[in-house]
């Protein structure tokens, strides 16, 4: 199997050394990139499977090259942020990240992640295959959770891996609610960072994908002071 590459986006020297001697041990490629332009010119040369992003950066920060790069890169990205301000996080995860850690963390709850993340790009890809063949079928929205392709009215939702997990999660036990931290542990695989905010950004983006009006969502429903729950019936109008 070839080595998954990993590109490393952060101004501090001693912290790329570390973080790439960590993620070398594992068996990845590690690309760095010592600001925002040496990242756009890597990526010009080639795709990585995945890209750990520092937030503060002196040329472009993390969140605007996000930005910039989300509509043609559609892999993982995990922001690193230096603040523990969950501003910073809500703002990596609405433009598209999938996961934020902060400084300073466990190397190995690092790796733990990028492997989590790598796992569910692969999935979205079609590159892992057990042979089992299921399709959820809603009234007008269909999940095929061995292409991981969703269709909305017969048409194509591209999600993020983290808004496919969370779909996934939902519709596989349909009216079951749960509470954000129940989401939290399912999707994140996380029972130490738990953060409210990171599901609730990721749910808001999730709907602004599946529902016609996320305002009124139809599918992913808001149980008053309780969490989520999925609504089978979809876009057919409930009877009163």
């Amino acid at each position: 199997m070839d080595s998954k590459v990993i590109l490393v986006v952060d101004d501090h020297p001693s912290f790329q050394k570390l973080v790439t001697a960590f993620l070398v041990r594992e068996g990845y490629v590690v690309r760095n990139a010592l600001n925002a332009a040496q990242a756009l010119a890597q990526l010009e040369l080639e795709e990585p499977d995945l890209i750990l992003l520092d937030i503060q950066m002196p040329d472009m920060d993390g969140i605007e090259f996000c930005k910039h790069i989300r509509n043609q890169y559609h892999r993982p990205i995990l922001f690193i942020t230096g603040t523990k301000q969950d501003e910073d996080k809500v703002r990596s995860l609405q433009v598209g990240g999938d996961d934020c850690i902060v400084k300073p963390f466990d190397p190995l709850d690092l790796v733990l992640r990028v492997k989590a993340n790598l796992r569910w790009s692969a999935l979205l890809e079609g590159k892992d295959n057990n042979g089992n063949t299921s399709i959820l079928n809603f009234p007008g929205l269909q999940i095929n959770l061995e292409r991981m392709i969703v269709l909305l009215n017969q048409q194509p939702v591209e999600l993020l891996a983290k808004e496919m997990q969370l779909l996934i999660a939902f519709a596989k036990q349909p009216n079951q609610v749960f509470d954000p931290e129940q989401l939290y542990r399912l999707v994140w695989k996380d029972e130490v960072n738990y953060a409210k905010e990171t599901v609730k950004v990721h749910i808001h983006n999730l709907r602004k994908k599946i529902e016609s009006n996320p305002a009124k969502p139809v599918y992913i429903i808001t149980v008053n002071r309780l969490g989520y729950k999925f609504n089978p019936y979809g876009a057919v109008p409930s009877i009163p």
